[in-house]
């Protein structure tokens, strides 16, 4: 069965807010979820992640100085999160914390293996997109095994302190011992001042976010306009379609995704839907695939990952050095 673009982001969107779900503080303060470990207040601001965002390597650490130093080449965004992530620690620290700053882990290899023919072969020959894998390998940090909330020091030195002291840790962090009961979802005590001073006021960090929109908007229709890569587009999805994979795109910024998303969405169907929320739940306490089920698809998705790749040669090869010169291009699309 055919399945659209746009139903596969949600069902993307979705898979991403059961593991938000799992995050949720408990009315009481006093889940290790509760912890927040800041890195999800930077991300809300628009921060795209030291790579990717998902935690799935290694996550950087702090300097003797107790301090987080962004990577050389790091993006603007990444910048403001390493920033984001220090202002919070200090803030922290001042309150009477021990608090180390983080930011999540690089994100799941495939994506930057696109631009290595023989590394995403590698990657896609057992893992395929990386979509029913994660329920095959459970714990595989290649496809987001490892959580956020496992690697995050915080969330340990949260669960270490009596009751008392974790209802104080949520004020110094939110401004509210109860992170769930925010007034409107702002934040507030550290999250709130590190945002202000790392991304402005909300009108400073509207004002941005317009601005990257529009670069954005700029920049994928340049890339959708190229002559160049519509033609090489367009062959990728006539080859596709050869192989039996429908695909509903020939946009040059949403083919090199299609078929990836109709895996991830054909895993999110199969996935149970999350219980409501409850006191106590953790990111690892989020609906999981059957193990038994995953592993009766993931053959036929592998397969059909490496015909993307193939497929998508031509095109790859043209296109990163293009998009790599237009802020904002990249995306889900």
């Amino acid at each position: 069965m055919k399945i659209s673009g746009t139903a596969a982001r949600m069902s993307l969107a979705l898979a991403g807010l059961v593991l938000v779900a799992g995050c949720g503080a408990d009315s009481g303060g006093g889940s290790e979820g509760a912890a927040g470990n800041g890195a999800g207040a930077a991300a809300a601001q628009g921060s795209s992640g030291s790579g990717g965002g998902s935690g799935t390597g290694t996550p950087p650490k702090p300097g003797t100085d107790g301090l987080l130093t962004a990577p050389a080449g790091a993006s603007e965004s990444q910048q403001l999160e390493f920033a984001y992530a220090n202002a919070l620690a200090e803030c922290m620290r001042k309150a009477g914390f021990t608090y180390t700053p983080y930011v999540s882990a690089p994100g799941p290899q495939d994506q930057d293996a696109e631009r290595n023919p023989e590394a995403a072969r590698k990657y896609r020959e057992k893992y395929g997109f990386g979509a029913f894998a994660a329920a095959v390998y459970p714990g595989d940090p290649q496809v987001g095994g490892a959580s956020t909330a496992d690697q995050d020091p915080n969330s340990a030195a949260f669960a270490a302190l009596p009751k008392d002291r974790q209802s104080a840790w949520n004020v110094a962090l939110f401004g509210n011992a109860e992170r769930s009961k925010m007034p409107g979802g702002k934040l507030g005590g550290c999250s709130g001042e590190a945002q202000v001073k790392v991304y402005g006021d909300e009108a400073e960090r509207k004002a941005r976010g317009d601005a990257a929109a529009e670069q954005s908007r700029i920049s994928r229709q340049n890339l959708n306009g190229d002559a160049q890569l519509v033609g090489l587009a367009q062959q990728y999805a006539t080859c596709l379609r050869g192989k039996g994979y429908p695909v509903d795109t020939t946009a040059v910024t949403e083919i090199r995704n299609a078929l990836r998303f109709v895996w991830f969405a054909k895993a999110g169907e199969l996935t149970p839907e999350p219980a409501p929320d409850k006191p106590g739940m953790k990111p690892q306490d989020a609906p999981v695939m059957d193990p038994a089920v995953a592993r009766t698809h993931l053959p036929q998705e592998i397969r059909a990952a490496l015909a993307d790749l193939d497929c998508g040669k031509d095109f790859r090869a043209a296109y990163f050095p293009k998009a790599d010169k237009l802020p904002g291009a990249e995306g889900l699309g």
